[in-house]
């Protein structure tokens, strides 16, 4: 059986092909043996098996949560950009909304190009990650047999922490951009899944054993967001033929992405890898609770993903039929809106007086 304070063989080498050596070069019988830098790998059905840390049962670790801090200043910082964005972008905004005829008002246009932009660069750098972190060799899209191998709930890579408190600090931006004045509210499911989203991130980070495949999760969500803010940009601008084709691509790829591969990767991996990478010790002292919260959450973003799929469908059926007539229809996706005039004509509504 694998014992808290076991061996494990240097990175590089296969299980049992290397003397065991602790961090100071010694082995097993030299002096000053540092027993919690101890750690042995095995293999069980293609599944790194990792014996965490000798941590005392205890995989939460309340010390993490105060480096949040940075986070927290990150967020500060994401909200005064937005603000000198706005700033400097409104009388231009406002020039190019008179010349093009935009019903829209100039901060909607702001909300979508600052969501374009950051979308961007978020994508951008799990992408980045994922390619080059020497973490995800084998924790990628297409396998997931080392997501869990070489973690304890006492080390976090650095660039997978400092990646999350970016993450934690745009969720926690999200949140509060309308109470700040720099930005639009977002409709009550959106908020709902804001705040599900930074729970998860909040939780992986603090216990520390799922970074690899949570980094693997933000990929995932990251692919689809740039895609609809820019399809909902060119339906203020009132581009019937280029908003039709970017919300058609934005929907197969959150398609793909959200309910499809989040499912067959990252939740299987989380619901049935997950318990063979520790012994049985481990998940019935610390790793089942890790376990229940972390499918939990993943569950309900799932659920909210397939929720979605209706009012996509909707939207999507509108502007192939051209329903609207070119008129932009606001908020579609996050929120239930009346029909444009023409269309409510179309179908018999009435305005009241």
């Amino acid at each position: 059986d694998v014992v808290r304070g076991g061996w494990q063989p240097r990175l590089g080498c296969p299980a049992g092909g290397a003397r065991a050596r602790t961090r100071n070069g010694k082995g097993r019988g030299g002096a000053g043996r540092d027993r919690k830098s101890f750690r042995r790998e095995s293999r069980t059905d293609g599944i790194a098996k990792v014996a965490l840390l000798d941590m005392g049962g205890d995989l939460f670790h309340w010390e993490r949560v105060w480096t949040l801090k940075f986070s927290a200043w990150i967020a500060l910082g994401i909200l005064g950009a937005r603000a000198l964005a706005n700033r400097a972008t409104a009388e231009r905004l406002e020039a190019y909304r008179a010349k093009r005829g935009i019903k829209v008002s100039v901060d909607k246009l702001q909300e979508e190009i600052w969501l374009v932009a950051c979308g961007a660069v978020l994508s951008a750098l799990s992408g980045c990650l994922l390619a080059y972190g020497p973490t995800f060799a084998r924790c990628n899209l297409f396998d997931t047999s080392e997501c869990y191998s070489g973690f304890s709930s006492s080390d976090v890579p650095q660039e997978i922490a400092l990646y999350y408190l970016t993450e934690v600090g745009w969720y926690l931006s999200l949140i509060l951009k309308s109470l700040a004045g720099v930005g639009r509210g977002d409709s009550f499911v959106m908020e709902f899944h804001h705040v599900i989203t930074l729970a998860l991130v909040i939780w992986s980070y603090v216990t520390g054993f799922t970074q690899a495949i949570g980094v693997l999760t933000f990929f995932i969500f990251n692919q689809s967001n740039p895609l609809l803010h820019f399809s909902k940009l060119a339906n203020y601008a009132e581009m019937t033929r280029a908003r039709c084709i970017l919300f058609i691509l934005f929907a197969a790829v959150f398609f793909v992405s959200r309910v499809v591969i989040l499912p067959a990767v990252v939740i299987r991996s989380t619901l049935f890898e997950m318990p063979l990478a520790v012994t049985p010790e481990e998940w019935s002292g610390a790793v089942v609770y890790t376990w229940y919260t972390t499918n939990a959450l993943l569950l309900a973003l799932w659920a909210l993903n397939v929720w979605w799929l209706r009012p996509i469908v909707r939207v999507i059926a509108r502007n192939v039929s051209g329903v609207d007539q070119g008129r932009p229809q606001d908020d579609t996706v996050t929120r239930d809106c009346k029909p444009s005039e023409p269309a409510a004509a179309a179908k018999g509504y009435k305005k009241k007086n």
